[in-house]
Order: C-alpha cells, then sequence, then structure tokens
C-alpha cells in the first residue's frame, strides 16, 4: 500500500492550549494519510501539567482525525494516570477518530534533563497492526537503544515512528541515528523533531526526517517550522527484506 505521511515540526512555545491550537492550524495544511506531531508538542514547558488519556487533549485530535480522514500520531503528551504517575506517552488516532494505540516512553532522558527524576518509564513494547501497515513506537531518547527496534521488528513492525525534542548540538547524531534505525531493521522511519527554543538554554534542532528501508533520506526539514512529506509503500518494506535477508540471520549472543 501506498500512502502519504507526514511530519509537523514545531515548537512548542505556547501553553498547551495555544500549542494544541498551533498542531491543529499546521495538521489542516496538509492532506496526508499519517500525520506525526513532535515530542511532548503541547506540554514542553511544564512537567506538571499531565492529563489523563482519554482527555481534553486527546478529544481535540481525536475530532480531528474524523474530520481529516487521517491517522494523527500524537508525538507525545505529558499522561496521568489514576494512580498519579506521570508518564511520556504517544498516542495514535485512527481516521475514524479512535485511540488505536498507546506507548509510554521507556528510556528516559537524564542528561542535563528532569525527564529522569519527574517522570515514570514504559514497560511496554508496542507495535500496532494498521491499514497503513503495522507501525511500531518510540520517543526521542529511545533512538539511542537498538534493542527497542529490533524487539519492534520482532514483534512485526514495518513503519517505526519516531516523535522527538532533540536539542542542539546533536543534529548529526540524530541524522546519524535516524538512518541507521531505518537501514538496521530494514522499516520505514519517521522522525519528527521540535524546532526552536521553547524553554531556556534549550535548542531543539529540527532536522525531521522520513528515511526508507534502504537508509536513503526521503525528506528532511531544516531548522525552522515545517511541514514534511513523503511517500511510504509498504511493499518496498517486504521486499527489500524478503531479497536482503539480514534479519533472518540475526545470530541470539
Amino acid at each position: 500500500m501506498r500512502y502519504k505521511a507526514a511530519c509537523i515540526q514545531m515548537g512548542a512555545f505556547g501553553t498547551r492550549l495555544e500549542n494544541v491550537d498551533r498542531a491543529v492550524a499546521l495538521i489542516d495544511e496538509t492532506d496526508a494519510d499519517l500525520v506525526v506531531l513532535p515530542e511532548l508538542f503541547a506540554h514542553c514547558k511544564d512537567f506538571k501539567a499531565g492529563e489523563h488519556i482519554p482527555g481534553p487533549t486527546t478529544e481535540v485530535f481525536k475530532r480531528l482525525a474524523r474530520e481529516k480522514g487521517s491517522f494523527i500520531l500524537m508525538g507525545s503528551m505529558l499522561e496521568l494516570d489514576e494512580q498519579g504517575r506521570m508518564f511520556n506517552t504517544s498516542v495514535l488516532i485512527d481516521k475514524h477518530g479512535t485511540i488505536c494505540a498507546r506507548y509510554r516512553k521507556i528510556h528516559l532522558f537524564s542528561y542535563r534533563s528532569k525527564e529522569k527524576r519527574s517522570l515514570n518509564a514504559g514497560t511496554d513494547v508496542v507495535v500496532t497492526p494498521t491499514e497503513l501497515g503495522v507501525i511500531g513506537f518510540s520517543i526521542c531518547y529511545d533512538i539511542r537503544f537498538p534493542e527497542l527496534y529490533r524487539a519492534l521488528v520482532k514483534k512485526g513492525a514495518e513503519i517505526i515512528v519516531c516523535p522527538a525534542a532533540w536539542p542542539s548540538p546533536r543534529l548529526e547524531h540524530w541524522i546519524v541515528l535516524n538512518r541507521a534505525r531505518a537501514i538496521e531493521n530494514q522499516c520505514y522511519f519517521i522522525g519528527c523533531n521540535q524546532v526552536g527554543t521553547p524553554v531556556p538554554s534549550t535548542t531543539f534542532v529540527g532536522g525531521s526526517m522520513i528515511t526508507d528501508p534502504w537508509g536513503e533520506t526521503l525528506v528532511a526539514a531544516g531548522d525552522s517550522e515545517a511541514i514534511i512529506t513523503a511517500v511510504i509503500d509498504v511493499g518496498v518494506v517486504n521486499r527489500i527484506r524478503k531479497e536482503y535477508t539480514s534479519l533472518n540471520d540475526v545470530v541470539p549472543l
């Protein structure tokens, strides 16, 4: 199946409501079948501003998904569970406005960050079958841990998403890791990053990109707000995995 995927590269400069309104306006500019937002696109400034899922933010994007007939990956948001714990959580909404997957970030960032001190880590490796293909989930810092991605592929992932709030000056790491995760897992890799300086002393570098299963960059953004799109063809995943059988040659160590 061939379809259009889009990354919404934006900065979370305002309040939650302002950021949600900006994300909605940007999504309205694309006709993509799969739309991916960045990590913490709504909640970047306040690590105490979590909400339940479903909740007010998910309701906005459930309506939008129905209106546009698109799948929307709500990059990530701060989730507050029933026990009062906070998670950094991705939510996938299908074109009918139904939450079809939820992934809680497993690897929490500790380098000059309050994420690991403030949030709880997820434990589940999440994939979900959709009419667009089997989608696997990760968030930002996860990209440095290849074991997660091999686990996603073992569970059938054909397209892997990675919303991020990836800072300067590590742009080259971001580019290399996006391509490496696509190459070693023979999958499409969609990395959607924030941009700008929404909090003091932290500038997010942009560079959102969509990479094919051969590791070729189909499209990439610069360092300003942008919408980038590329065609995803899941048949390419199946063909490359059949012709170049590295995934079948993995030796357990």
